[in-house]
């Protein structure tokens, strides 16, 4: 089952529930802000926050919706660094490494995709990206991980964040997306079928009492959590960015552990000194891919 848990998580890094890009995107954020802070009084999770999945024969896909506690512009900061992306997205539980190369017409990321355990970023299974930043109206920012082609013959996978101010704070949207070929829905599907049999995303499919909430499964739910781990590492990524660069990296993997718990049916999986344990090896692993990949940059400015 080892490739094919890579394969699952490759799949989830990754066109839309309904169509991102183009004008209108501040407004269609904002408007999602009263929404939202209904949400935090009425909804399941007492916070801010909305998720949604989409499958269709075409495309699998997620989205979170939720309001940051920081000011438009320090959340535009981090999302418009590739260095800031990989802090927090290496943060993910099936994150093994992140890096970034930045060429003189595009920026390319790449992520290291594996196992929930400790893994070498030599075993994990790499995922390339163009990274795009889009900056079109006031107070909005979009960001968006591309990628034409996946592993098993998928196809357009996509990662997106939007940003757009409000009183002060953030409404953040995240969408994950791709879209499946015939191999990966057999082997998803038997995935599902035996080890990923009881796990639950965090949309909901009936609408009875809260104490009883029935989950979505199957692909969505699988996408859907794969999603919130990317918000909750960027949120708590944010909490800490502006400490010292000494403490920011344990400060924020202990916090998006705590976040993570808040939500222990969808998203545990391991004690949190096995989770700090395997993000302190890994983070070592990914500082020496990326300084690798800067000496490499730097050596034909040398001759």
């Amino acid at each position: 089952m080892g490739s094919l848990s890579i394969l699952l998580v490759t799949l989830l890094a990754g066109l839309p529930l309904t169509a991102w890009g183009g004008e209108g995107n501040a407004a269609r954020l904002r408007n999602q802000y009263r929404e939202l802070r209904d949400l935090a009084q009425g909804g399941p999770f007492g916070v801010p926050l909305s998720v949604q999945s989409e499958d269709r024969d075409d495309q699998v896909s997620a989205e979170v919706y939720g309001i940051i506690e920081h000011p438009v512009e320090a959340v535009k900061a981090v999302l418009s660094s590739p260095a800031s992306w990989c802090e927090f997205a290496s943060l993910h539980l099936n994150v093994k490494a992140c890096t970034f190369q930045t060429q003189p017409h595009e920026t390319l990321l790449t992520l290291y995709l594996g196992r929930k355990y400790y893994q070498t970023p030599e075993k994990a299974s790499p995922q390339m990206y163009q990274f795009a930043v889009h900056a079109a109206e006031p107070g909005f920012l979009s960001v968006a991980l591309s990628a034409p082609k996946g592993l098993f013959g998928t196809r357009a996978h996509r990662f997106e964040l939007e940003a757009a101010g409000v009183d002060g704070r953030t409404v953040v949207a995240l969408r994950s997306s791709y879209v499946p070929s015939v191999v990966t829905r057999v082997m998803t599907a038997i995935y599902l079928a035996t080890v990923g049999w009881n796990r639950v995303g965090f949309s909901r499919e009936d609408t009875g009492p809260a104490t009883s909430p029935r989950y979505v499964k199957g692909f969505r739910g699988l996408v859907e959590r794969s999603a919130m781990r990317y918000y909750l590492a960027f949120e708590a990524f944010l909490d800490f960015e502006s400490v010292p660069v000494a403490q920011r990296f344990e400060a924020s993997t202990n916090a998006v552990y705590d976040l993570m718990e808040r939500y222990p049916t969808q998203l545990h999986d391991m004690e949190k000194a096995e989770y700090l344990d395997a993000k302190r090896r890994e983070r070592e692993n990914t500082l020496r891919l990326q300084r690798a990949l800067d000496a490499a940059a730097l050596r034909p400015n040398e001759r």
